[in-house]
């Protein structure tokens, strides 16, 4: 079973498509774990937050049907498990996390990321977990404190993480992501995209192109033919077009749910009643000591 987790602080954009989404859709067996808790380290507006879990939601069941998605804040052996790393792990050891590095001010939350991220694995006890490559500087980390976790509560798991090297450049030439506010929801109109890639300048760096940005959602060699004997504008205007429309029918789908919030629940229930059921079996230790 191949885990995908996402956090709720903004919209899936095409950065998520070809570093999660994109290479899991052949993959049968994958749980789709929406981590909300992460995203209040990223901001404290809970409707905001809420509408974004909703959207996310139905972005994922457009693309991957009736697999089992479920949020991390309806598992409270998460958040037990945490405490409990949480209680053995050495304050001296925060320095080497990547996150409070070179930070003036930083919560206690975002300090506390990479251990709620490490119950997170253990909680959801899969085999594989897949990883976007900003999230390399955790794995060291993580695997050092599943190890202590294995000497202290004799829990003797391993963890196999897949990484996805794919990154996507945006028009100001950095990754795009959430956090720097250069990234475009996955189902936003044509208007929207043709508004979007008219900020890309031209560039010989193929990395960093607007040709590049194309051919990672959707390789093909006609629209390259097309790049070279058009200008950038007419070519802005023809991905526009062809994105828009690769999208649609799974467009159609995203708006129906969200107007059948009530199936969106369904989902979202049935996902949470396999985890805890898994859980039982899995936090045997915890549930001892809750239950004392």
């Amino acid at each position: 079973m191949i885990l995908l987790g996402i956090n709720s602080s903004g919209l899936p954009h095409f950065g998520n498509f070809i570093s999660l989404i994109k290479p899991s859709i052949k993959k049968k067996k994958k749980r789709i774990f929406l981590a909300d808790l992460h995203s209040l380290c990223k901001s404290s507006n809970f409707d905001f937050l809420l509408i974004n879990k909703i959207i996310i939601t139905a972005t994922f069941i457009s693309f991957f049907k009736k697999k089992i998605i479920f949020y991390q804040s309806n598992n409270k052996n998460i958040l037990y498990f945490f405490w409990l790393i949480s209680c053995f792990y050495n304050k001296n050891k925060i320095k080497y996390f990547h996150i409070v590095k070179n930070k003036i001010f930083i919560s206690i939350g975002k300090i506390c990321y990479p251990l709620l991220m490490v119950s997170d694995i253990f909680s959801n006890n899969n085999k594989y977990i897949f990883l976007g490559i900003d999230q390399i500087q955790h794995i060291e980390l993580i695997n050092k404190i599943i190890k202590k976790v294995n000497v202290y509560y004799k829990k003797y798991n391993k963890f196999n993480f897949i990484i996805n090297n794919k990154i996507l450049y945006s028009y100001d030439k950095k990754k795009m992501s959430k956090s720097l506010k250069n990234d475009i929801f996955i189902y936003s109109n044509y208007f929207k995209l043709l508004s979007f890639f008219n900020k890309f300048k031209f560039t010989f760096k193929k990395k960093k192109s607007l040709l590049n940005f194309f051919l990672n959602i959707i390789y093909n060699n006609k629209i390259i033919n097309f790049f070279f004997k058009n200008n950038f504008y007419i070519f802005k205007k023809k991905i526009s077009e062809i994105i828009y429309f690769i999208f649609y029918k799974k467009k159609l789908l995203f708006f129906y749910l969200l107007k059948n919030i009530d199936y969106i629940i369904n989902i979202i229930n049935n996902g949470n009643k396999y985890f805890n059921f898994i859980n039982k079996f899995n936090f045997n230790f915890i549930n001892k000591f809750i239950n004392l």
